[in-house]
């Protein structure tokens, strides 16, 4: 794709495009007109209008208008060499013409995702619902802009069993969209809120209610990562951002530890009572914005009548940083990923005779299934603080050919047990992998894993600053700030560099990039 410009707002960065109050307490509407060269073509985070002209110099003309409030991190802009495919009469897919095919194919099912979302909570605002796939740059899964998702090629498995990301971005048409936090501090009610839309979408989806709680196991495994990862002020439910940049508090807590809030919730009131609710809630605040005591009083409102509500813990929840009380999870459908996990384990650990692996062909087990074995294996590694042998991790290729998957959190799963189990022939599938796509949710912690490791601690440096350039600033800027906190001892970021890296060259780079890391955040401070 020939992208020669792409607008991405969130969460401070709107202020870098175009004068606005640059927060999510203000809401606006707007028009717009973009002239763009004639082989391209421009989408928005709006509605195209009808009215495209053609300007001097065959230069091609696009109007746009947003006449539903949106806060500013919503504001979005692509131009590029795009091509287009209708999926359904609302709903339309933007790619690259070579990708465009694959594209349409892998998130065929977003009209079921709407209308299941629709019976959850409200008819749906927006109008069309399009989706944009973007360059592998991209450093997130999705971006929710109204009108136009952003997505990462990341999602094109080839089988639809990574579309649950667009669920989850058709699910903030409701809540983040329609009903926003009010400040970065209360993100929670945006993304605790989707995770659990997604999930009920999904779980209407697949017809079986037992999704629901599978897929939240595999969200507690995210969400102990990050808990395990970040300081005490960014693991509460209301974190203290103070006047700090809220991407440095970017994390899974928003959305796992906002998502088990409303779980459980939902298990004190009861299932048959939160539906109503959710509807209540999504029609109470549309179009404007809440805060977290906004919400606890209106749910304190509306189940006046329940006396277990009076007893319900908010502070805890709210205001306690770390792990929350883990819930009891439905596990019937995870019980054969866990199981297995657990017998690779005995073969690690030598409880089995040597060369005598697991029985059981996986071959037909969907994406879930697979991440969810993986994702127990990388727990029990975490937990008994000791990871897999390298010939454990050489008989999974063998028996799985993990290695060699196109599923991109399939390969990510594989190479952080690899990478941690110091395999050093995984190095040039980690480093391909890494180089390829910059989605942080993969890059940050295989960076973060290379440079903790004794195989690839000097790779991980100059790696990145070879391909510096191919990442998104934000992105870049995260990777730079995960190799400064991995120090042990508190040093200058330039003490950093000269003890650790020795090399001059690399050091200019550094101080380069921090330089324009910086400029280009600089807007993104408070005005």
């Amino acid at each position: 794709m020939i992208l020669i410009y792409l607008a991405q707002c969130q969460a401070i960065h709107a202020r870098s495009i175009l004068p606005c109050q640059d927060c999510p307490a203000v809401k606006m509407t707007y028009d717009a007109t973009v002239t763009v060269p004639k082989w391209a073509t421009a989408v928005m985070s709006a509605l195209s209008k009808e009215s495209i002209g053609t300007a001097e110099y065959g230069d091609r003309v696009f109007q746009f208008s947003q006449k539903v409030p949106i806060p500013s991190y919503l504001f979005a802009l692509a131009v590029g060499d795009l091509d287009s495919r209708d999926i359904s009469p609302r709903c339309r897919v933007w790619s690259e013409p070579s990708m465009v095919e694959a594209v349409a194919y892998e998130f065929s099912q977003v009209e079921d995702f709407l209308k299941a979302a629709e019976e959850l909570t409200l008819p749906y605002q927006w109008t069309r619902y399009d989706i944009l796939c973007l360059p592998p740059s991209f450093p997130y899964g999705g971006m929710e802009n109204p009108c136009l998702t952003f997505v990462t090629p990341t999602l094109l498995a080839g089988d639809k069993s990574l579309a649950d990301v667009v669920a989850h971005e058709a699910a903030h048409s409701w809540s983040g969209n329609l009903v926003t936090n009010e400040t970065w501090s209360h993100f929670w009610l945006n993304e605790g809120w989707t995770i659990f839309l997604q999930r009920k979408i999904m779980t209407k989806v697949h017809g079986d209610d037992k999704f629901f709680d599978f897929d939240a196991i595999g969200g507690w495994e995210d969400l102990k990562d990050s808990v395990a990862l970040l300081p005490d002020k960014y693991t509460k439910l209301i974190p203290d951002l103070d006047d700090g940049d809220p991407d440095d508090a970017f994390s899974s807590v928003p959305y796992e530890k906002g998502f088990n809030l409303l779980y459980s919730l939902e298990r004190t009131v009861g299932a048959e009572k939160f539906a109503p609710f959710m509807k209540a809630y999504f029609n109470e605040f549309k179009f404007s914005t809440v805060t977290t005591e906004k919400f606890v009083a209106f749910f304190d409102s509306y189940f006046k009548d329940v006396p277990k509500i009076k007893e319900f813990d908010w502070a805890t929840w709210l205001h306690k940083p770390g792990m929350p009380e883990k819930p009891a999870f439905d596990r019937s459908l995870s019980e054969e990923c866990e199981h297995l996990a657990d017998a690779w384990i005995s073969v690690d650990d030598g409880e089995t005779g040597k060369g005598i692996l697991p029985k059981g062909d996986i071959s037909d087990w969907n994406t879930g299934l697979k991440t969810c074995f993986l994702d127990a294996l990388i727990s029990t590694c975490t937990d008994r603080k000791r990871p897999l042998n390298v010939a454990t991790i050489d008989w999974m290729k063998v028996r799985y050919a993990f290695h060699e998957s196109q599923n991109s959190e399939i390969l990510f799963r594989f190479c952080m047990l690899a990478v941690e189990a110091e395999d050093a022939s995984i190095l040039p599938v980690v480093i391909r992998f890494i180089t390829t796509q910059g989605r942080m949710k993969f890059v940050r912690p295989l960076y973060r894993a290379l440079y903790h490791s004794k195989i690839g601690k000097e790779l991980a440096v100059t790696t990145f600053f070879k391909h510096k350039d191919f990442y998104h600033p934000i992105c870049a800027k995260m990777v730079i700030s995960d190799f400064k906190s991995s120090q042990k001892k508190k040093k200058s970021f330039g003490n950093f560099v000269s003890e650790k890296l020795q090399n001059p060259l690399v050091l200019g780079s550094i101080l380069a990039l921090s330089a324009a890391v910086g400029i280009a955040l600089l807007r993104g401070k408070r005005m």
